[in-house]
């Protein structure tokens, strides 16, 4: 199986020295490329070939700058500069801030990144047309399937592409350079494609692998966004497709009657019920190592056991003032938005061998973990900071304050993203970083659409067309697993649906995709990415879509400025 890796790694060196340029120079040399009638030569290789695209698309995803657009300029997470660590150029101060510009590092990322993707798909699309299936060990119907795959996954690609950009080029070979297209023509063409593949897709297929549910839930995404990238409402499109995966037209899914069970499934084999599409991940195949460098602090692996260091950046947005009192704001404050009875609030702790656990936030006083017993902390075993608290009991707060350098009871630089210090903010471990010596680290999976998405999208529908008594029953459906039974009566928006408003739904939408790659496109739709939260002024401008990235157009004279600031 390595060998063959290596085979795919050689093949598709052409394609990341083909697109890395943004589709559009591409008149590069390519050095090591193993071409396709050597390559192909039986079933494995075809399967081998198959896949490859779906890693980068984890990567897309879960991996960097993509995640970054998303969350880092919306309300919930923040990378602050922690003393000498992380101001990494201003580029987190100007993402939060809504103040990027076309030269910015992650814009072009998130540029390079799909076409990069699409690239592979291409690529991969024109061989297998190519390919007489028969002579490998496979079936014409096994072709159809592959390429509908293939399809939908470079449909899946253009949608970020859509939603940070609008109009840019669409491209289905590696030899043309393209000119922009419309928003609306590229909304049209990944529903073409979506919608053409959709019936020759299997129902509830593997783990990461595109199915009918999978297919179907992207339309509902595209319908849900409809109006904002393309000017034109169809949450009637949206709620039909949505009911009808609910109603298992697409594929068997339900509700995970476990909170926690979404973002467990992987771990000892579990699938989740829920998860229509996943990443899945295994330790040292493919891991989850991105999120938790990003958000763990280099002494997290003495609470989490595992002996990886982390860059202590990102948590979320805090909730409170200096001095201890819940910030003003509408938008942000992201762990105090949770009901203290919401059990996904409580702070994270293994509770029992074999990677059960509570909870998805680090907060408060860090303790080791407790080796004796195999899961929990040991309560007599502080971890220490190591550096404004060097030495110090390590305790995470939902503020951001230079709080060790307090002269005479006042804080003299505020609260500002480059006003951190190592222990600011709360650490999300939604995503469970589960004890490595049981051989449980990373093996979680990264779930990229779940049912709950879909009851969520039907009742916006439904909410929007004036029914919030049905949008109250589909979110109610989901959230009353977060609660125990004697809490839940206080919190069901059946019972009261005059909690259920649109301020409530944006907050609602938070919670529950809290760090999935959600928030930015949630706060357009709902037309509230141009308001004011922690440390950041409403927008003077427009900002709901990046900037071509100068590098694109430096490197294509057919692509032009989209207008964005």
């Amino acid at each position: 199986m390595k060998s063959m890796m290596k085979n795919i790694l050689r093949y598709t060196l052409l394609i990341t020295v083909m697109v890395a340029t943004s589709c559009t120079n591409l008149d590069e040399e390519a050095f090591d490329v193993l071409p396709a009638d050597v390559y192909y030569q039986d079933k494995n290789s075809v399967i081998a070939a198959l896949v490859r695209p779906y890693e980068h698309a984890h990567w897309c995803g879960w991996d960097g700058d993509r995640w970054l657009l998303q969350e880092l300029t919306a309300d919930q997470f923040v990378w602050t500069q922690k003393g000498k660590h992380g101001y990494d150029d201003g580029n987190w101060i100007r993402l939060h801030n809504h103040a990027w510009n076309p030269d910015q590092g992650q814009i072009y990322g998130s540029w390079t990144g799909p076409y990069q993707g699409i690239g592979q798909c291409n690529i991969l699309i024109r061989d297998l047309t190519r390919l007489d299936y028969p002579t490998l060990g496979l079936t014409e119907a096994d072709k159809v399937r592959h390429l509908a795959e293939i399809r939908t996954l470079r449909a899946w690609f253009y949608f970020f592409l859509l939603d940070f950009f609008r109009s840019v080029p669409i491209v289905e070979d590696i030899e043309t350079i393209k000119p922009q297209s419309t928003a609306q023509e590229v909304f049209a063409y990944i529903e073409k494609e979506i919608k053409e593949s959709l019936p020759n897709l299997p129902k509830n297929a593997r783990s990461g692998r595109w199915d009918q549910g999978g297919a179907a839930s992207l339309l509902v995404r595209l319908y849900l966004n409809a109006e904002k990238w393309i000017g034109t409402a169809m949450y009637t499109e949206c709620a039909q497709y949505a009911q009808a995966i609910i109603d298992g037209e697409y594929g068997t899914y339900t509700i995970d009657p476990d909170y926690k069970g979404p973002f467990r499934s992987g771990v000892k084999g579990y699938k989740s019920p829920e998860n229509i599409f996943e990443f899945p991940h295994a330790k040292n195949i493919y891991e989850f190592g991105w999120m938790y460098n990003a958000m763990m602090h280099y002494q997290a692996r003495y609470s989490l056991d595992n002996d990886w260091g982390g860059w202590n950046g990102i948590h979320l947005t805090p909730s409170l003032d200096l001095n201890g009192d819940e910030l003003p704001y509408t938008l942000g404050k992201p762990y105090e938005k949770f009901a203290d009875s919401d059990k996904r609030k409580q702070p994270f702790h293994t509770t029992a061998t074999g990677g059960e656990y509570e909870g998805f936030f680090l907060i408060g006083q860090m303790y080791e973990f407790n080796k004796a017993k195999g899961f929990g902390y040991d309560s007599t075993k502080t971890v220490k900071g190591t550096e404004e608290w060097n030495g110090q009991p390590l305790k995470f707060v939902d503020q951001v304050g230079r709080f060790s350098e307090k002269p005479n009871g006042r804080w003299q630089e505020g609260s500002h993203v480059n006003t951190g210090e190592e222990n600011s903010g709360v650490r999300l471990l939604k995503f469970p970083w589960l004890p490595m010596s049981q051989n449980l680290f990373q093996f979680n999976a990264a779930p990229e659409i779940r049912l709950a998405e879909i009851y969520y999208s039907l009742a916006e529908c439904k909410y929007r067309a004036g029914d919030k008594a049905g949008a109250a029953v589909l979110l109610d459906a989901v959230r009353e697993r977060n609660f125990k039974a004697e809490d839940w009566d206080d919190q069901s928006y059946e019972a009261d649906l005059s909690k259920l408003t649109d301020d409530e739904f944006v907050d609602e939408l938070g919670r529950e995709f809290l760090g999935e790659r959600h928030r930015r496109t949630d706060l357009i739709r709902w037309n509230k990415f141009g308001s004011e939260w922690w440390d950041k002024p409403a927008d003077a401008a427009d900002k709901t879509i990046f900037p071509i990235p100068n590098q694109a157009i430096n490197a294509n004279p057919l692509l032009k400025p989209n207008g964005a600031n």
